[in-house]
């Protein structure tokens, strides 16, 4: 029997970012899904729904549940708002205080917009990632992971993540957005600092005014570059959100640059995510290393199976507009749940010995790691492209994949987001 209080005590750890509990939170949402799968942590703010049906069920309704603060609770980013007010009083920082204001306040946009908003803006976004598109981009997709290839596959290591898991999709969002010819470094630095709250109630002075310079300077450059393709339209996803019209209805500039942001943002730090844990699973495995070379077909099987067990992102949360039974528990309007994609994928009810690796698996593409109904991740099919042909690439180069001895396997600080920081690996360039 769990003690609750045991309980309370490890969320409560995740929460801050305890990278015990942030390396592997597993056993405690087994622990939760078996004794309470539906309950209320003080640390976090809100309930914690934990079981797949429960979450399916949050995720199908976005009429009872609203998507408007799906990043946590404003309870939870209460140390911004302090690091804002000390940067706001200090006159050397107080004007990027006043421009970032409006750039960050965008309004509800795509992932944090309700109907009939959001069904709006899918709409008008659809189509920069249909399928004929994402079917043109394979080979860009290969050319690149194999230049990148390129540049370690002489030494026999890498350190994977820095060299091959951030550089592959932060070049295909990159080329897919038209801006392929400027800073990737810029590009990485500016996603890197704008999802730094998601997961972390407690950031630094520092963070919060990099997020800060980061708003305004991505602000400032895509505002440009939204006007460019208004005048002169080009074959990427930048032109069709500033071009972007159904019946007369366009976007409005606050709604375009939240678009691009979320694209930029969830085209490479999810994926980059993914890419790594891939890396790592067929390191640790020389057995599935093996299958992999001899049968191709399977590698978007395993694709599948490390989105379900990774959970790139752990999983959102969404806000009561009524009072509403979840699993015969009473959710009182206003509150927040926290639906718990990385708890849901290892649902023993759902998935049989779900914390073993199953290529084979009938049930392979049940997972939400990508969220469910209306909300479904726009870049899924991009992401699931960068893994499969990474995947490829990497098996074609090197031979005798294996872990470097100097791993400490330290994830990133944010229980939100899923992603080691660093991965060394060893090989034989074939």
């Amino acid at each position: 029997m769990i003690d609750a209080k045991d309980i309370e005590t490890r969320m409560a750890a995740l929460v801050a970012r305890d990278q015990d509990q942030v390396s592997c939170p597993f056993p405690l949402f087994a622990d939760i899904r078996r004794e309470e799968p539906v309950y209320f942590s003080p640390a976090l703010g809100a309930w914690v729904i934990s079981s797949y049906d429960e979450c399916l069920s949050v995720l199908h309704d976005p009429i009872t549940w609203s998507t408007r603060m799906h990043t946590g609770p404003k309870p939870l980013n209460t140390v911004l708002g302090v690091r804002m007010a000390e940067l706001a009083a200090d006159p050397e920082t107080a004007d990027l205080v006043a421009a970032s204001a409006t750039v960050i306040n965008r309004g509800p946009v795509l992932a944090s917009a309700d109907p009939p908003v959001h069904v709006r803006q899918r709409k008008l976004v659809n189509g920069a990632f249909r399928p004929g598109r994402l079917r043109a981009l394979e080979p860009m997709v290969r050319d690149v992971a194999h230049r990148l290839i390129d540049g370690f596959a002489p030494r026999g290591s890498v350190e994977f993540v820095e060299e091959f898991a951030v550089g592959l999709p932060m070049t295909i969002i990159a080329l897919t957005l038209g801006v392929a010819d400027d800073d990737l470094g810029t590009f990485k630095r500016w996603s890197d600092d704008m999802v730094m709250p998601v997961g972390n109630q407690h950031p630094s002075l520092d963070q919060v005014r990099g997020y800060l310079e980061s708003h305004r300077e991505f602000s400032a450059y895509f505002t440009a570059k939204i006007a460019e393709r208004q005048a002169q339209p080009a074959d990427d996803v930048i032109s069709d959100v500033a071009n972007a019209e159904i019946d007369g209805d366009r976007l409005e500039l606050r709604e375009q640059l939240s678009i691009i942001s979320q694209l930029l943002t969830a085209g490479n730090e999810t994926t980059t995510k993914l890419i790594t844990a891939l890396g790592r699973y067929l390191a640790e495995d020389p057995d599935l290393q093996a299958r992999l070379r001899s049968d191709r077909a399977a590698v978007p099987l395993l694709v599948e199976e490390v989105l379900r067990l990774e959970s790139p992102v752990g999983g959102l949360f969404r806000m009561a507009t009524c009072d509403v039974d979840v699993g015969g528990t009473t959710i009182p309007k206003g509150d927040h749940v926290w639906v718990l994609y990385a708890s849901a994928n290892r649902d023993e009810r759902q998935f049989q010995c779900p914390a073993e690796v199953d290529i084979d698996r009938q049930d392979l593409k049940d997972h939400i790691a990508f969220g469910h109904g209306q909300h479904y991740c726009l870049g899924a099919g991009l992401a699931r492209l960068e893994a499969t042909v990474g995947v490829n690439a990497v098996l074609d180069r090197l031979n005798n994949i294996d872990l470097a001895p100097q791993n400490e396997f330290a994830y990133e600080d944010s229980y939100l987001l899923r992603g080691l920081r660093e991965l060394h690996l060893t090989f034989s360039a074939s």
